[in-house]
This record gives structure tokens, C-alpha cells and sequence, in this order.
């Protein structure tokens, strides 16, 4: 391994690219959006629950 490997694998890492959906549990969701005013396309835990639902 070359010195400029060594120094890149020594660098900390970032997550550069990271969708929202998904990482948030619904009830999250939901209590954001109050605390921000913020409406969301959903009425309940368990439609955010079904949406995310992936077979």
C-alpha cells in the first residue's frame, strides 16, 4: 500500500448522499412535523408504517 493509500484510508469518512425517508420512525415523523408546523401527506403512524412497507 503507497503512503497516499495509507493516508486516504486514515481520513475520516462522511455520508455525502442520505434520503430522509426511511430514516426516521414514523412517530419521529410525526412529532417534527408538529414541533415545525410542517403538514405531512399522512394521518396516522400506520400509513407512514404502510408506505414504507417494501416486499
Amino acid at each position: 500500500m503507497s503512503d497516499l493509500d495509507t493516508f486516504i484510508t486514515g481520513l475520516p469518512k462522511a455520508e455525502l448522499h442520505l434520503h430522509i425517508e426511511g430514516s426516521l420512525e414514523p412517530e419521529q415523523m410525526f412529532e417534527f412535523a408538529q414541533r415545525n408546523s410542517v403538514e405531512i401527506p399522512y394521518n396516522s403512524v400506520e400509513e407512514v408504517r404502510a408506505a414504507y412497507e417494501f416486499n
